[in-house]
C-alpha cells in the first residue's frame, strides 16, 4: 500500500519542492525531498524497506505551511499546519511525529488549498 501511494505522490508532486517529513518532540523537522526519494525507492519493495529508504534520506529542514498526514492502511489523510502537529507516535519518544511502515507526512505546502487537493487525491487512490 505504501508503494502505491508513494508512486502517486511521485507522479503528482515529484517536480515540486516538497518533503516526506518527520519531527522530533521539539518540532525540529527532518525531511527527505520527494524528488530524491522517487529516484531511489524500489516500488516493488516491502513497506518496511520503503520506509527505511525514506528514513535514510532524512536531513534537517526548515519549513512552514501545511502538512498532509497519510495513513494508507486506514485510507486516511488529513491536513494541518506545520506548527501544530498531530498524530503523535507515543512509542517513539525521540521522534514522535515519525515515518513508519503505516504512516508518513508530506509537506510543506504553501496553502491549505494545495494541501487539501493533494490529500483528497491520496485518499481517493
Amino acid at each position: 500500500m505504501w508503494a502505491r501511494v508513494l508512486k502517486l505522490i511521485c507522479e503528482e508532486l515529484g517536480d515540486r519542492e516538497l518533503f516526506l517529513l518527520e519531527a522530533d518532540k521539539d518540532l525540529k523537522w527532518f525531511g527527505a525531498p520527494v524528488k530524491e526519494v522517487c529516484e531511489k525507492v524500489n516500488f516493488d519493495a516491502r513497506n518496511s524497506e520503503i520506509a527505511q529508504t525514506v528514513k535514510a534520506s532524512l536531513q534537517e529542514v526548515q519549513g512552514e505551511g501545511w502538512i498532509v498526514y497519510v495513513d494508507p492502511f486506514n485510507n486516511f489523510a488529513d491536513i494541518y499546519e506545520a506548527n501544530k502537529p498531530r498524530y503523535r507516535n507515543r512509542w517513539n519518544q525521540e521522534r514522535p511525529y515519525d515515518i513508519s511502515e503505516t504512516r508518513f507526512r508530506v509537506g510543506f505546502f504553501p496553502s491549505r488549498e494545495e494541501a487539501y487537493d493533494s490529500s483528497s487525491r491520496f485518499q481517493r487512490e
